[in-house]
Formats: C-alpha cells, structure tokens, sequence
C-alpha cells in the first residue's frame, strides 16, 4: 500500500539537480511514519520490510512496511536509504542479500605457566618470624604471607602484605625452601590459575585413630605459633578460627585465622594440636564440637 504525502509534503523542484538512475536527488527526505508498525506474522517464513519514503511524480509518497517472503534461503533485507549526492539527495533501493557469516570467536587454550625460578644456597633459612597480618583493605585483597629470601649472599626476610590477584580466580601460591641434599632451594611466590594448581602430595605417613580425624606423623616439629591480630567479626554468629601449623607437601604450612559459621547443631571449636610421642609429632585436626 502506497500513501501519497503530495498535498502535506510536497518538495520543491531542483533545476539544476542531476539523475541518478533508478532514483533522482531531490531535496532532503522526510523522517519515518510513526505508524509504520508490523502486524501479525503471516508465517515464521515472513520477514517484516519497514516502510520508507519514496520520490513519485514532484513529491514524497510514503511506501508502507510489509511482511515478505524472502526469495532464497539465509538471505536479508537491507533498507533502502536515501544519502546525499551533489546539491540534493538520492535515494538507494533496498534489496534482498546473503546474510554475512557468522564471527566465530577462537578461544585459545591457557598456555602453561612457566616455573617459579629457584634460589640454590648451601645455608638453611632461619626460623620464621612472627607477622602481625592487620586488617584487610577489602574484600579482593588476599594475604601474602612473610617469607626468607636470599639477597647479596645472605637470608633477608620479606614481610607479608595484602595484595590483590592479578587476574580472575587466581590463587597464591606461596614461597618454600626445599632441602636437597645439603643445598636449600627456594621456590619462588607466584600467582596461578585455580585450576592449574596441582594438589600436594600425600603426607608421609596417616595413622586413624579413634580421636576424630586423621592423625599425621612426622619426625620435624612445627615452628612456634604465629601471632595473628583478630580483626572485626562479619557477622553475627562467627566463631574465630586461631591459625595454626599443619602439614601440606612435605612441609609446615601455616593456615592463617579466620572467622567460619558453625556447621548447624554445633557452637564450639576444637583447636587442632600438634602431640609429641617419642621421636615423632602427630597433628591431630581440628573439629567442631557441640
């Protein structure tokens, strides 16, 4: 359906304005029909052709939208518009053409992350050092532990810090000294993707009990107890947990304090404990109790 807009709109003549076949420049084109609105589909084959202004015989006419079958498969409609050409405008017919392809987005696969470098030296570190691990700056940071490094020939200590991870769910993974022989290596900090970090090995040795969980059995005590600062409680209900030594990789590692809601039916946390029985330490874990 054609609606002729030659009484209301009606545009003045160029003389000196050249043809461009199919469509010739005329003075500059009106805004769309509001009420060029689609009605019901047809069919899911239809696709709906939004209205346009065109130039017939000295003045605008408003050619109306309307539901069209297309003439191929995986085609698309691209609307006719008018532009600006020479002292007037021209408008350019729509047509019917291939739908561009598909951008497929190429994901490349996370490249191994290179090793932490090692320090090799011939002196065992030094015991490590009481920190003070004062309040965190927010909810991102996460605490980077104190540690012995080696810098002019010689033990240096590196104080802990709160930092945050440089990319999304990365994890720290924390400096260590390896004895080797009579060589001490240190592995290097670094951060690494949640799923590359590989699970540390088994403890040496796991003796069950009848006390609740595991009992771990290693000949090297645990160094003294860290002091920690208990910052504000989240929320009603917390219960602080006291950091503590526990054994992962071979190691003492220490797991720092922190608040945890009981699990329901329980209000109280037992403390884990390192046991001295004969030549040997035995961590017993911790639990909750009534």
């Amino acid at each position: 359906m054609i609606f002729s807009a030659a009484g209301s709109f009606a545009a003045n003549a160029i003389p000196d304005a050249p043809t461009v076949p199919p469509a010739p420049v005329v003075d500059r084109p009106l805004d769309p029909a509001l009420a060029d609105t689609p009605g019901e589909q047809p069919s899911t084959l239809h696709q709906w052709v939004p209205g346009h202004w065109r130039w017939l015989e000295g003045a605008y006419v408003w050619e109306a939208g309307r539901w069209d079958t297309p003439p191929a498969a995986n085609v698309v409609w691209h609307q006719p518009k008018w532009e600006r050409q020479a002292n007037g405008y021209v408008l350019r017919e729509g047509y019917w053409d291939e739908a561009p392809p598909m951008r497929t987005t190429v994901v490349q696969a996370p490249q191994p992350q290179a090793a932490p470098p090692e320090i090799v030296v011939m002196a065992p570190p030094p015991p490590q050092q009481r920190e003070v691990i004062y309040e965190r700056p927010s909810p991102l940071h996460v605490w980077i532990g104190g540690h012995w490094s080696w810098h002019l020939g010689k033990h240096v200590w590196v104080s802990g810090r709160w930092s945050t991870a440089p990319r999304q769910r990365a994890i720290w993974v924390a400096p260590r000294w390896e004895q080797r022989g009579k060589r001490y290596v240190l592995i290097e900090g670094y951060w690494s993707d949640a799923a590359v970090v590989m699970a540390p090995p088994p403890p040496p040795q796991v003796v069950m009990a009848p006390s609740p969980g595991p009992q771990i059995v290693v000949m090297t005590a645990p160094p003294s107890p860290r002091y920690e600062v208990v910052y504000s409680r989240p929320g009603p209900g917390y219960v602080w947990i006291n950091g503590y030594w526990a054994w992962r990789g071979n190691r003492h590692v220490w797991i720092a304090g922190h608040y945890e809601q009981p699990p329901r039916g329980h209000r109280s946390w037992i403390e884990p404990r390192w046991e001295r029985r004969g030549g040997n330490h035995i961590f017993i874990e911790g639990r909750w109790g009534n």
